[in-house]
């Protein structure tokens, strides 16, 4: 029964991020209703300041082990469906090796605390499963879409619609490649391995499971040492010889009690003197790595607070120019507090209705997003990005405020206008801007574009609907810091 009701939550929970992260709607209103699936993601959770998430999740790891693992976390769901593909073998046990598992951990609250969200994002399970879903798995769902359009556009069917496809940028997907690949590698060769040895997550919910009453135990007397449950166990946690299983590293997947057949293994609380007497030495561990965890992001996020942008220029950050000073979202706030907060997980990028939203190589940083008008602009009616955003980077908005936040503004090289250049009359950008910033002067009978920066919002539909080729007359300039006009 238990194990049946974590494989109908486990496919449930899978299902949710198949259509989250590869919903091909228009208006992205599937991924808006999943979003919450992201929200509750740990790391996401204390980034936001979701602590009721953050306490649920610690509860239920202090009452039934690390279910979380095996239920919510979407990079060990992955490593499921890897293990289907799997022929047939026996998995054995796998020593604990804590200097790795522990300094692993020690590395993510080191880059937390130090603000490399790279590293963050390249460790954190979440961010590492969005990057795979968003750079490897939607580019996928698209292709399979536009083959079923022409085929079905051959029998006079147009129930779908072609999806456009590009790359979400080379870094960003190198690197969903090479954690797809690795990942695969080690989930074929040695199970769970990721979740029990790598992932920092898992360590500290590691230290909780201990003290977890509800968890699989081997009832000593009636266990034949068969061998049957360590060949089961995918998190190699499971020493049939010494009858233990190390419930730091089990994900409560519950194989080995489907395969006893002696009945020694089950759920059951056990109160024994040399139990408290371990509790009481991980107690030290146990207060280390959660107070780090919940001390890390707290650190982040009191670093990431507004700053004037002349501040921000003034350590080393250069104004933009075509593609060097990041764009970002209404909701974000300032470069600051983007780079503090986003994991990097792409659900932003994958959510993004009008394709402008991308881990471009020069975003705010390392594998973060940032924004681009070559496949379109932000409208200002569209407020997806900050209702998915697991981790509070972008906050969420509505339409009438982000229509008055300045994330950037609109620059005109005049040289390369179609007006100066083809003695052509063109209100491209005059006619599709929302604010109405760009207006046309001159006395001649050609007038020319020119910008008001009070009203402009950075929205880029000037630069997006700009004729001039090979590159466009109109570049929006990034804000270190958002402001409102």
């Amino acid at each position: 029964m238990w194990k049946a009701l974590r494989l109908c939550l486990a496919l449930f929970f899978l299902f949710g991020f198949v259509i989250f992260f590869c919903d091909l709607s228009e208006q992205r209103v599937l991924a808006t209703h999943f979003s919450w699936l992201a929200k509750i993601q740990l790391l996401p959770a204390l980034l936001a300041g979701s602590l009721l998430c953050v306490l649920v999740v610690l509860v239920a790891t202090l009452l039934f082990g690390r279910i979380y693992c095996s239920v919510v976390c979407p990079l060990g769901l992955l490593q499921d469906v890897l293990l289907s593909l799997r022929k047939q073998g026996r998995f054995h046990y796998l020593a604990p090796l804590s200097w790795l598992r522990f300094g692993i951990l020690a590395i993510f609250l080191a880059a937390l605390l130090l603000g490399l969200p790279w590293l963050v994002a390249l460790l954190d399970p979440y961010s590492a499963f969005g990057r795979i879903a968003a750079d490897i798995g939607q580019p996928l769902a698209i292709l399979i879409n536009n083959a079923a359009d022409w085929l079905l556009q051959g029998g006079h069917s147009f129930a779908l619609s072609p999806q456009r496809l590009f790359s979400h940028g080379a870094i960003g997907l190198a690197a969903a490649l090479g954690t797809l690949l690795l990942l695969g590698y080690l989930t074929l060769s040695h199970g769970r391995i990721w979740c029990t040895h790598i992932c920092p997550v898992g360590t500290v919910l590691g230290l909780l499971s201990r003290f977890a009453p509800l968890r699989p135990r081997i009832h000593a007397e009636l266990c034949s040492r068969c061998g049957k449950c360590e060949s089961v166990c995918k998190a190699g946690c499971i020493d049939a010889k010494a009858s233990t299983i190390d419930a730091s590293r089990c994900v409560g997947c519950l194989n080995c009690q489907s395969v006893c057949a002696f009945g020694a293994l089950r759920f059951r609380p056990r109160r024994t003197e040399a139990a408290r007497g371990d509790r009481r030495s991980a107690m030290g561990k146990v207060a280390i790595g959660a107070l780090g965890l919940l001390a890390a992001p707290a650190s982040a996020l009191s670093a990431s607070g507004k700053r004037t942008e002349a501040e921000i220029l003034s350590q080393g950050y250069k104004p933009r120019r075509r593609t060097e000073q990041p764009l970002l979202p209404a909701g974000a706030q300032s470069l600051r507090h983007f780079a503090a907060s986003c994991t990097g997980c792409q659900a932003c990028v994958a959510a993004c209705p009008s394709q402008v939203l991308a881990s471009f190589d020069h975003g705010a940083g390392l594998l973060q997003p940032s924004l681009s008008f070559h496949h379109g602009f932000c409208r200002t009616s569209c407020t997806v990005c900050g209702q998915v955003c697991p981790a509070g980077a972008i906050q969420q908005i509505t339409p009438e405020e982000k229509s008055a936040i300045q994330i950037g503004h609109a620059e005109i090289d005049r040289s390369l206008c179609v007006v100066k250049t083809d003695q052509v009359a063109c209100t491209a950008c005059q006619r599709n801007c929302p604010t109405g910033a760009i207006s046309l002067v001159g006395e001649a009978k050609l007038k020319e574009p020119a910008v008001n920066r009070e009203k402009c919002i950075g929205c880029g539909a000037c630069e997006h609907y700009c004729p001039s080729r090979p590159v466009s007359a109109i570049t929006v300039l990034g804000h270190a810091e958002h402001r409102k006009v």
